[in-house]
């Protein structure tokens, strides 16, 4: 049986974008782009996490690695905190498009 980490219990949807193929480094190093929405003490987030390497060229020059906090919903606002995560996790077919998309958002959203 698998037993789900203690930091993502309180996840309601995610979806991981982009990730490193571990068969094509299976030594890693291993990166991710990844949009969750979780369940906060008073209310719901929709976050970005961006793990990228430093000479990756997705997405927009200049913005770092970081945990984002794109979205903040009150706690009567589940349904919309979903609906906006999966919006921006699936902005585009193109998965570079989406965590440049990402990235865009990311400016205005809180790093943390």
């Amino acid at each position: 049986m698998h037993t789900i980490p203690e930091s993502k219990k309180n996840h309601l949807w995610r979806k991981v974008v982009w990730y490193t193929d571990p068969d094509e480094h299976p030594l890693g190093p291993y990166h991710s782009v990844e949009v969750y929405c979780s369940e906060e003490s008073n209310g719901y987030a929709v976050w970005y996490v961006r793990k990228l390497a430093r000479d990756d060229s997705r997405g927009v020059p200049g913005v770092e690695n970081a945990d984002y906090l794109l979205n903040y919903f009150a706690k009567t606002a589940r349904d919309d905190a979903i609906e906006r995560a999966v919006l921006i996790a699936n902005s585009d077919p193109s998965m570079d498009r989406i965590i440049e998309n990402l990235d865009k958002l990311a400016a205005a959203g809180q790093k943390i």
